[in-house]
């Protein structure tokens, strides 16, 4: 499918970040088809509802990557002679679709056609953990996403496995996938159909935790709502109690084995001859700091006296 595009140059990060604020990125494609591992489809929804959500702190991970897309480039370059890796200073935008995205690199000079480079560097213990079978299917979709807003003939991921003392390359081709692609295309006209109309998605138990919070950042004072039409609850809070029972007896196990090393340490700084391990047991200084006041929503759960579950 042709699409419409608009390509935009950019000028400089806070220009690029706005423009894609309007869009569905290919960046964050994967969160439509749950298998984003660092957003979710409800977080998205809030987003483009326009509600404040804090953003998503600069960590190492993510430098590592800025600091290494020109190295994964080379790297490219140095593996394919025969291409010419350019980097893409522009977004792209399906304006009619809310649909866009920014290819790290396009590729040049393969008798296919126009190729769009995706640069991404990662650990050796995640390379083997995520990596094994090819790259994950959020990477995937990016890929594919940017490749139809290009009209790329194909897509490659060049991912750059980043150890202490060696870097080593690893190039996957990502060929256009016609099926695929109308799913994403329709997963993004889906998604834009519900901000509309204000349908947020499901949310991620695990990912959305912190959004729960958001929805509803304050009571109504007296309101209360009848649950007794859920069948899972019960059964859901028994779990959630051995899961806690199990908690405070990994805590008491892990207590013990610290108490143990604090007697084996005595007052010595650290330890050595524990093949694998770096052990210390130093004195740290903490300056003092107030912590501002706030109100905060807090979730209590009890099991009442002489209840159990399905007794009402």
């Amino acid at each position: 499918m042709a699409l419409a595009i608009e390509r935009i140059r950019i000028v400089d990060r806070d220009q690029w970040m706005a423009e894609r604020q309007q869009d569905v990125t290919a960046s964050v494609v994967g969160a439509l088809f749950n298998c984003h591992p660092y957003t979710s489809a409800l977080r998205l929804f809030m987003e483009k509802r326009g509600v404040a959500l804090a953003e998503t702190n600069d960590n190492s991970a993510m430098r590592r990557g800025r600091w290494l897309e020109p190295a994964v480039a080379l790297a490219v370059a140095d593996e394919r002679p025969g291409w010419k890796i350019v980097p893409a200073r522009e977004y792209l935008r399906a304006a009619k679709l809310r649909f866009g995205g920014t290819p790290d690199f396009y590729i040049e000079g393969d008798t296919r056609g126009l190729g769009v480079l995706q640069a991404k560097t990662v650990g050796p213990v995640t390379f083997e953990l995520e990596w094994s079978d090819g790259p994950p299917q959020w990477i995937v979709l990016q890929t594919l996403a940017e490749a139809m807003l290009t009209d790329a003939a194909f897509g490659v991921v060049g991912v750059l496995k980043v150890a202490a003392y060696d870097m080593e390359l690893a190039l996957h081709e990502v060929p256009r996938q016609g099926e695929l692609e109308a799913q994403i295309l329709e997963a993004v006209a889906s998604f834009w159909a519900d901000v509309d109309a204000g349908r947020p998605p499901e949310a991620d138990l695990r990912k959305d935790a912190e959004l729960a919070k958001v929805l509803a950042p304050r009571e109504v004072k007296g309101k209360t709502i009848d649950l007794s039409g859920s069948n899972a609850l019960p059964s859901l809070l028994e779990e959630r109690e051995g899961l806690m029972r199990d908690i405070s007896e990994a805590e008491a196990c892990k207590g013990e084995i610290e108490t143990r090393m604090r007697l084996l340490l005595g007052d010595a700084e650290q330890a050595t001859g524990v093949p694998g391990w770096a052990v210390s047991w130093r004195t740290q200084h903490r300056k003092e700091h107030v912590v501002p006041a706030k109100d905060i929503r807090t979730l209590r759960i009890q099991r009442r006296r002489g209840e159990r579950a399905g007794e009402l």
